[in-house]
């Protein structure tokens, strides 16, 4: 027994003496590499074999090496990218591709002055990719139409959440980098990392009165530590007007005029056929016209654009960086207008030990030469009938009244001989250096200075168009130089502190100061020797200098505090301290809080017991705050203003010499009283709303409810005549609401190598102004048929104002029985086919006092779509976008459809009235017959219209403003990475598409996008003058481009 049990103690000694050997058979010496998506190298992941402690990270090259058993499974992770589990299986040497983790990069949005998680953010932010919405050339504000519930772009202009001013500008803030109010310097597609839109108060509130109409966060690509990475992205594409208006042709035109004199004879002329000899020449014999012209084509003609970015990015230990170079070339097939426009830009930042540093710069330099002066509406009303040039390639005199019935010079001269020459440099750098005090508190100091100058000059050279309005006998040269430049200087200590791993603090505090200047100076001068561009001196006759030169500043303290318990509990506050130069001494100082909370119910544990099977995320938040706004008050407002040029003072009997030789004495008079009570604009801004994420993130739902209410807005008021001043002066004295629903959905979803996103976006809006202080309305939309728009308390902003329409006469005893009641005719000179207007108060009489609202400016809501999809290397997105429930008041309609006088019109004027079948002969000896036509809208064609069918602002110019529009279509290819590596190239894709390919829309003219001509007053008035650069159409562009990285 002793033996036995000898042995065995024996044996298990020899079993353990041979553990150690086995355990090293089984134990490999794994070595690996660990890349990106993009084949690049990443430093400092960690490798850590599974269940276990033994682990590593990787090095400088991206390689690790570990003693692993053989069958072990090592779990590769690295912040911002999936982590992996890759199983040894006696392998001893590993190379791991990371996937980039979408969802665990938008877990962290940029906000005001710092980054916040996802989960912790209580305010209205919207994130959008730029992978998504920069598929196609365009730029940040094309991405930004129907992408964003609550962002409204129209004719280029940008709103957040509604009109917040009426006499201040309504842009957004844009910052980049941190830097703030970078509209002019917004960096390229390709370079752009992330876009943030800050819609609400408790977002905005940290950029003080800067941020009082939204903000737009901008963030670029930064170097990555590793070899330099060069990217070429080019582009190239075509376009033209997605809608071209159909004028008359040289037949149809010459039978018009011929009919509008026709109708404006008297009886006796047309029954002895004497009518017609009042009818310009050059329509007597309407089927032999001198020319067919289409001058829309003389306008119009196809666009060419063009853009190449080459940049290199990389890094080291100690820093990294991404410097590039950009070239841009738009020009068209006439050459009116060639733009080009070369920037460069670098960003740098580096660590070392307890200090970050880093900068940003950026040059630009633009030139544009081409050709100005023409008149989009003459050119489409010039005769039809006459052609461009003589046969001698001269351009032909257009104009002849007595052939022409107009003196209407052709504009095609200007097109080809006005010039004009833009040059325009702005450059703008910003360093900071960042020192980190403990692991939780940094402090940073930035100072960002940017700076532009401008050069543009235009000639006019003398010319003689053969009408009295048309001809200029000396050359005439005008330039104008400028510059500005704009300094800031930020201090800002932050922190960020976690207690028990459950409670985090963080937040910042600040104080910013900035400095704006600028000048300007233009001279006009004409000269009979010289008409090229040159110095001024070339110019001497006549000369005319005005210059301008202004200052402001602001100063700010700015503080955050965010809190967030286990990131289910959150609250925000905000507070910032502006001080502005804009107002007088005391009430240069606003103050402007914000609030918010959050609660993530989906961590609730008894949420997750009822939800965990589809509920990822449920967050419901709230905001309160004040904003303050200075952009409706000039930068001298709270000063007096006196003018001593053309300014007198009138005495003795000779008051009206026109002179002023002998009764006027050249005297300084106040052109405005000083106001030093002008303080901020404040809106207080209420709202709630909820994140929800469902089915593992596929189904996301974003819901937001504002109510923002503007008080103390800037308002022109009348001051008493007895003052002597009859201007008016700005003061504190409207108020305004807005207020809205918005919601954003997203679903993805992946079957086998498809992968697929849907993102509607839909956003209900409603304003109302509640005070105009003394004012009872104000008028606003100015155009050729007066003020057509009003705004008075209790009624959204801006609305048109004009008469009530009933039709058209259908017969002249209709017309004639139109009366009030004593029997007097209410349109004394209508006629059959003339326009009804309304006697609205009862009162007998059609006069101003008849005009009532007639449409809206305002949307009643937007709604966008976004749809993206990829198979293997293919991508496809398609973005739509619309705005519904609101008017467009067609100013063009006057003028081109006005029919009163020998000018061209619109191919739907062949619709136009007539009672009664007409025959007529005209001057040239055709006969023409024309079928009566009572079941129309459009007016009848007479000789000065008696009526005033064109020049009464009435709802016949109202038209449904809503429309849908596909905004783009692309298609791309991204080819295989393995292939691209036998050429050493580490991505290559190819793309095409289409902009504006169509667009649904009852709006007769060029697009339903229409500007608001600077003014919130003018807003939805489409061509408000004669002279018409007031509007806006849509480019239907085709193109092309590369995306290239080796």
């Amino acid at each position: 027994m002793r033996s036995t049990s000898c042995l065995k103690s024996l044996g298990l000694l020899f079993l353990l003496c041979l553990l150690p050997v086995w355990a090293l058979a089984q134990t490999k010496t794994v070595k690996g590499v660990v890349k990106d998506a993009a084949g690049q190298t990443v430093i400092g992941a960690s490798v850590l074999q599974k269940g276990t402690t033994n682990g590593t990270i990787t090095d400088f090259e991206g390689s690790f090496t570990l003693e692993v058993p053989s069958d072990a499974v090592l779990t590769i992770s690295f912040v911002g990218y999936k982590s992996q589990e890759i199983s040894v299986a006696g392998k001893t040497s590993l190379e791991v591709t990371l996937e980039e983790d979408a969802q665990m990069l938008d877990n962290v949005i940029v906000v005001g002055y710092g980054t916040q998680k996802k989960e912790d953010l209580t305010s209205a932010i919207s994130t959008l990719n730029p992978a998504e919405v920069l598929k196609s050339p365009g730029g940040i504000t094309d991405a930004l139409q129907g992408s964003t519930a609550g962002v409204n772009v129209s004719g280029g202009k940008i709103r957040i959440r509604g009109t917040a001013s009426i006499t201040g500008s309504t842009d957004p803030l844009w910052v980049v980098d941190g830097i703030i109010d970078a509209s002019g310097n917004i960096p390229n597609d390709d370079e752009i990392e992330s876009i943030q839109v800050l819609k609400d108060a408790a977002s905005c509130a940290i950029y003080g009165v800067r941020g009082a109409n939204g903000v737009i966060l901008v963030t670029t690509k930064k170097g990555k530590e590793g070899k330099p990475k060069i990217s070429f992205n080019a582009y190239a594409g075509f376009g033209s007007p997605t809608k071209k208006i159909e004028m008359l042709n040289a037949y149809d035109y010459g039978v018009y005029v011929n009919e509008l004199y026709y109708n404006s004879s008297s009886a006796a002329s047309i029954a002895n056929g004497t009518w017609n000899q009042i009818v310009p020449t050059g329509v007597a014999t309407p089927s032999t016209p001198l020319a067919d012209t289409d001058w829309w084509d003389e306008y119009f003609c196809n666009t060419n654009y063009q853009k190449y970015d080459v940049s290199v990015s990389g890094g080291s230990q100690y820093a990294s960086y991404r410097i590039g170079a950009t070239h841009t070339d738009n020009d068209d097939q006439m050459h009116k207008n060639n733009a080009q426009v070369d920037n460069i830009y670098a960003n740098v930042e580096g660590t070392i030990g307890r200090i970050t540093y880093g900068g940003r710069i950026f040059a630009n330099y633009s030139r544009t030469n081409g050709f100005t002066g023409a008149s989009l509406m003459n050119m489409l009303l010039t005769s039809p009938n006459l052609p461009v040039y003589n046969e001698d390639g001269s351009f032909f005199l257009t104009g002849n009244n007595g052939r022409d019935g107009n003196d209407m010079a052709n504009q095609a001269w200007y097109l080809h001989n006005e010039r004009l020459s833009n040059r325009s440099v702005s450059t703008m750098g910003s360093i900071f250096g960042e020192i980190k005090i403990f692991d939780w508190l940094k402090y940073r100091l930035t100072y960002t200075y940017s700076y532009a100058r401008n050069n543009d000059a235009t000639i006019i050279p003398q010319y003689d168009l053969g009408t009295a309005n048309a001809r200029q006998d000396y050359n005439s040269q005008t330039t104008t130089r400028g510059g500005s430049g704009h300094e800031v200087i930020e201090n800002l200590l932050t922190f960020d502190k976690t207690f028990n791993d459950v409670h985090s603090l963080s937040g910042v505090v600040g104080v910013v100061s900035e400095t704006f200047d600028g000048f300007s100076t233009a001279i006009t001068g004409r000269s009979n020797e010289y008409s090229g561009f040159g110095i001024e001196s070339r110019y001497p006759d006549s000369q005319m200098i005005t210059s301008s030169q202004y200052n402001e500043a602001y100063f700010s303290y700015l503080a955050r505090v965010m809190y967030s318990y286990n990131s289910k509990y959150m609250i925000t506050a905000n507070f910032r301290a502006d001080e502005s130069s804009k107002f007088a001494e005391g009430n240069r100082w606003g103050y402007f809080p914000s609030f918010s909370v959050g609660w993530r119910i989906s961590e609730e544990p008894w949420m997750k017991e009822a939800t965990s099977s589809w509920l990822d995320n449920l967050k419901i938040r709230a905001t309160l705050g004040w904003i303050g706004s200075a952009n409706a008050v000039g930068r001298y407002d709270y000063q007096s203003v006196v003018e001593t040029d053309n300014r007198y003072y009138t005495f003795g009997p000779n008051q009206i010499n026109p002179d002023g030789s002998v009764s006027n004495a050249p005297a300084p008079l106040i052109e405005n009283f000083a106001n030093s009570d002008l303080s901020w604009e404040t809106t207080r801004d209420a709202g709630f709303g909820f994140d929800l994420d469902m089915f593992h993130n596929k189904l996301s739902f974003v819901f937001d409810y504002y109510n923002r209410k503007t008080t103390d807005m800037l308002l022109a008021v009348q001051i008493p005549r007895s003052t002597g001043n009859i201007n008016t002066v700005y003061m504190n004295v409207g108020s305004m609401t807005n207020w809205g629903i918005e919601l954003a959905a997203t679903y993805r979803e992946q079957i086998g190598d498809f992968k697929f996103t849907i993102s509607p976006n839909f956003s209900f809006y409603r304003n109302k102004v509640t005070s105009l202080g003394s004012n009872e309305s104000l008028a606003g939309g100015s155009s050729s048929t007066g003020n057509v728009t009003m705004t008075v308390a209790g009624m959204p902003v801006a609305q048109f104002w004009g008469y009530k329409t009933d039709g058209l006469f259908k017969t002249d005893e209709e017309a004639a029985n139109y009366v009030n009641k004593e029997g007097v005719r209410l349109q004394e000179s209508a006629s059959a086919g003339d326009i009804k207007y309304v006697d609205l108060n009862g009162d007998g009489v059609i006069s101003d006092d008849d005009k009532t609202f007639i449409g809206s400016s305002l949307p009643d809501c937007s709604f966008g779509l976004n749809i993206t999809a990829e198979y293997k290397g293919f991508d496809f997105s398609m973005l739509w976008q619309g705005d519904f429930g609101n008017q467009i008041y067609n100013n063009w309609k006057t003028e081109l459809m006005g029919g009163y006088a020998a000018k061209n019109q619109m191919s739907d004027m062949n619709d136009r009235f007539r009672a009664h079948d007409v025959t007529f002969t005209t001057a040239g000896g055709e006969t023409i017959t024309l079928p009566a036509n009572t079941n129309t809208d459009v007016a009848r064609a007479v000789l000065n219209d008696p009526n005033g069918n064109h020049t009464k602002a009435s709802d016949y110019f109202i038209e449904n403003g809503s429309y849908f529009r596909c905004n783009r279509i692309t298609l791309g290819y991204t080819f295989d990475k393995n292939l691209l590596s036998k050429i050493h190239v580490e991505s290559l894709r190819l793309y095409m598409g289409v902009k504006n390919p169509f667009t649904f829309t009852g709006y007769s003219m060029f697009d339903p996008q229409v500007p608001n001509g600077g003014t919130t007053l003018n807003r939805g008035v489409d061509g408000a003058y004669y002279y018409s650069g007031d509007t806006y159409w849509a480019t239907r562009e085709f193109f092309a481009g590369i995306q290239l990285t080796f």
